[in-house]
């Protein structure tokens, strides 16, 4: 048992204690030496450029995985858990690995949670997590919208509605998949890279340091996993993650016919060429539940001025078919629509004349080149995180000011960030 002291819990309700506990398990969790020894190993998956670990490529593009390149880890018991076809034969072999040293003795046999390992928590789908979200959404603003039904004539009106609520909201709420995959709302283990050895509160850090980081067992954890090509994640101690960059994982790779260098385009696809077409079909969808739920619109027509005499009747909405949502929200529309959506889920990273500017410029390569080329063009104004004060860039920058002695409020950094943003997207490439 441990005799490192870490109190930081979920369960904390003092603010300032947990913030200083969380502190120190980051800083002294996984001990100095163990890191020195083991450079690279561990990785703060809560850091924001690694929380994009496997959902971005190495253009800042983010990506869904092909769903067709994963594969059953065949050594898992009951159940059945996949990752991408490399990640899981690496699995496969680290588990058998793990089976040869408890059979041996080599590791100890009464450790209530790394003695026998069967991983759990494998690829997570990544349109089911999303459509959890939509359905969640949804559910929010149609409330609002019945009781305002009578702002609501048609399609057009539910858009601008729905939108709207959903930004007035206190937090930023992702809409396009792309913004989805972008929050702390999407799983990694939607990348197929990611899978737990041990199901463990990460909120704990008492129970991770004396539980499993500090039990003799966790070395051969370790090498393991160095071994077959996986990293740890520094604040899920037990959950694991494919080393893309390692050269075991690389051998692996290689049997599947993909590196290193090709694996995003092997593995996933870019998700803005998919943004619109499910963005304007929740929406579609969304609008044709409300239509179920309130079909009627009441009228009224003054058809007598000098007697006030007044015609009421009722009219009912209508449903949008397919054919209608394609047929009358062209590609420009929704250029338009998913480059307004994007810029709200960027944290506004551009003012309204600078947003209308890229607007004329996705439509100009809409019109010279292709739909593929403009939805390009739009996704690579929002890539990177330059504009992220919790980001690499926002955190050189405070400390940039720290050295000089100057104080800075955090709107002020972010409006210096933003600034540099505009800046970086000025020529068109």
């Amino acid at each position: 048992m441990s005799y490192r002291k870490f109190r930081g819990s979920n369960t904390e309700s003092n603010t300032r204690r947990l913030f200083n506990e969380r502190g120190k398990y980051n800083n002294e969790g996984i001990p100095e030496s163990i890191r020195q020894q083991y450079p690279g190993l561990f990785r703060n998956f809560w850091f924001i450029e690694n929380m994009y670990y496997g959902k971005i490529d190495r253009f800042h593009r983010f990506m869904m995985l092909r769903e067709e390149k994963l594969r059953q880890v065949n050594s898992v018991e009951g159940g059945t858990l996949f990752l991408v076809d490399f990640a899981a034969h690496a699995l496969d072999d680290l588990i058998k690995e793990h089976k040869r040293a408890f059979t041996a003795s080599k590791i100890q046999k009464n450790d209530e949670f790394l003695s026998e390992i069967n991983p759990l928590n494998g690829h997570k789908q990544l349109l089911t997590e999303y459509d959890l979200h939509m359905t969640r959404i949804r559910d929010q603003v149609h409330a609002k919208a019945i009781r305002k039904n009578e702002e609501i004539q048609d399609f057009d009106d539910f858009i601008a509605f729905f939108i709207e609520d959903v930004k007035n909201t206190d937090q930023i709420v992702p809409l396009t998949l792309t913004g989805f995959i972008a929050s702390r709302l999407s799983s990694q283990r939607s990348t197929g890279l990611f899978v737990d050895l041990v199901n463990i509160d990460s909120g704990d850090d008492a129970f991770k340091v004396s539980n499993i980081i500090d039990r003799p067992n966790y070395k051969f954890i370790i090498n393991n996993c160095i071994k077959h090509g996986f990293m740890l994640d520094y604040n899920i101690p037990t959950r694991l993650c494919a080393n893309l960059g390692s050269g075991e994982m690389e051998k692996y790779m290689n049997i599947y016919g993909t590196n290193s260098q090709d694996v995003f385009v092997d593995y996933y696809e870019p998700v803005y060429r998919r943004d619109h077409v499910y963005l304007m079909e929740y929406l579609r969808k969304f609008y044709n539940r409300f239509v179920r739920l309130r079909p009627n619109i009441r009228k009224e027509q003054t058809i007598d001025k000098k007697t006030n005499k007044i015609f009421r009747y009722v009219q009912k909405r209508k449903i949008i078919t397919d054919y209608e949502l394609n047929n009358n929200y062209n590609i420009q529309y929704r250029i338009d629509l998913y480059a307004d959506i994007r810029n709200y889920e960027s944290n506004n990273r551009y003012s309204p004349s600078v947003l209308e500017e890229l607007k004329k410029n996705a439509i100009s390569y809409l019109n010279t080149e292709s739909v593929e080329r403009a939805l390009e063009y739009v996704d690579y104004q929002f890539i990177g995180f330059l504009n992220d004060l919790g980001a690499y860039n926002g955190l050189i920058l405070k400390q940039d000011i720290r050295s000089t002695g100057e104080k800075s409020s955090g709107q002020e950094l972010q409006e210096l960030l933003d600034r540099s943003v505009v800046e970086s997207r000025k020529t068109l490439y």
